[in-house]
């Protein structure tokens, strides 16, 4: 392939991936170092009166308070009395006491370094970043093929760049 094409792709793709490469990588350091940064959460728990126990009222109040249940989640807090809704970085935990006609609602929020954790592990991601995830995962993967054979053009510095490349190559093997 042409060298001015190929070094072309790489910028691009670099530029278009730059965002998210420095995200995974201070994502990297805050997973490996989770005493660093973290926050004990936050919690508030509050509860709602429901007049009748049905699930067109329970469906109303949590409404009402800005939680819309999907009918799978719905059928599931009704056969269970209680719910968890993960979101990266929050819980949303629902309880139905069906003595006292009353739900309770327990929001956790982990803060913005484990919300930023749980995007990196993919955890409780909506199918959206899944595949924005897998796509940009791609590009990288291509700009290390694209960088890699532009620097193994080089005549001059080709067994120097081979060491180095069997070096990093040894290394990964080495630790997994």
């Amino acid at each position: 392939m042409n060298s001015k094409i190929l070094r072309k792709i790489h910028i691009y793709l670099s530029l278009i991936c730059f965002s998210f490469l420095f995200f995974f990588c201070f994502t990297a350091i805050t997973l490996n170092h989770p005493s660093l940064l973290t926050k004990k959460p936050s919690v508030h728990q509050r509860q709602l009166s429901i007049s009748e126990p049905t699930a067109q009222f329970y469906n109303d109040a949590l409404a009402r308070n800005g939680i819309v249940l999907s009918q799978s989640q719905q059928t599931l807090l009704i056969a269970s009395s209680e719910l968890t809704i993960a979101n990266p970085g929050q819980r949303i935990d629902l309880y139905i006491d069906n003595q006292n006609n009353i739900i309770e609602i327990v929001d956790t929020n982990f803060g913005w370094i484990a919300t930023l954790n749980e995007l990196h592990q993919n955890r409780h991601t909506p199918a959206l970043w899944t595949v924005i995830s897998d796509v940009i995962a791609g590009i990288l993967m291509l700009i290390c093929i694209s960088g890699t054979w532009l620097s193994l053009k080089h005549k001059a510095h080709r067994k120097r760049y081979l060491y180095l490349l069997t070096a990093s190559s040894i290394a990964l093997l080495t630790m997994v």
